[in-house]
C-alpha cells in the first residue's frame, strides 16, 4: 500500500511538471510564417521587465509580412514576451542588434506585439538564403501544403497534392520550403 501511494505520488509529481513546460507544436519556419500575422526585422533599442514579463523596445526595419495588420496597432514599437518557461520564455534578445521575428498580436492584450520561443527568432545577420527566400514569399505563397510534423511517424502510402512528405537529408532544416513544383504537388524544394 505504501509502495503505491509512493508511485501515485511520483506520478501526480511528473504530470505537473511537464503541465508546466512548453511545448512548441509548430517547428517548421513554413508553418509559422503561415500562421503568424506579422514577420519583420526589427532593431532591438532597449527593454524592461516585469516580475512576469519583458517589453522590448522595437524599430521595424523591413516587413516580410503583415504590414496592414502592423498599420491597425495603437502600439508600434513595444513587443512583449514571456519570462517563464511554462509561457514559452524566455525570449533574450539582445540591444543593439536585429532580428527576424514573427509576432502575434491578441486584442484581449492590450493589441500589442507577442513573441514566445515558439516563433521565429532569427538573427538578421544569420539567416540562410533559404529562409530570405520563404520569408520574401515562397512560404506564403505555399500555406496550403500540408507539412508533417517532425515528431510524427512517417506517412505510409500516397499522399495528396497537398501533402509533403517529411524532410530529407540534404534540406535546410526547419527553414526548407514546401511548395508545389510544376506537377501540382507539394514537395520539399532544393533537397
Amino acid at each position: 500500500m505504501r509502495t503505491r501511494m509512493m508511485c501515485s505520488s511520483f506520478l501526480l509529481i511528473c504530470v505537473f511538471a511537464m503541465s508546466e513546460q512548453c511545448s512548441c507544436p509548430i517547428p517548421y519556419t513554413q508553418r509559422i510564417i503561415c500562421y503568424d500575422p506579422i514577420v519583420v526585422e526589427a532593431k532591438i533599442e532597449s527593454f524592461s521587465d516585469d516580475d512576469y514579463d519583458t517589453y522590448y523596445q522595437i524599430s521595424v526595419t523591413k516587413f516580410y509580412n503583415g504590414k496592414g495588420e502592423y498599420d491597425t496597432l495603437t502600439n508600434k514599437t513595444t513587443l512583449k514576451t514571456p519570462k517563464q518557461s511554462s509561457a514559452c520564455g524566455p525570449v533574450i534578445l539582445k540591444v543593439g542588434s536585429s532580428y527576424i521575428l514573427s509576432v502575434a498580436v491578441y486584442a484581449v492584450y492590450g493589441n500589442i506585439m507577442h513573441h514566445n520561443l515558439c516563433e521565429l527568432q532569427v538573427d538578421a545577420a544569420s539567416a540562410t538564403s533559404t529562409l530570405l527566400e520563404g520569408i520574401a514569399g515562397k512560404y506564403q505563397e505555399n500555406c496550403d501544403c500540408e507539412i508533417p510534423s517532425m515528431y510524427e511517424v512517417p506517412h505510409m502510402g500516397p499522399r495528396t497534392n497537398n501533402q509533403c512528405g517529411h524532410s530529407t537529408q540534404g534540406c535546410d532544416g526547419v527553414d526548407s520550403i514546401c511548395a508545389r513544383d510544376r506537377n501540382g504537388q507539394c514537395n520539399w524544394q532544393n533537397c
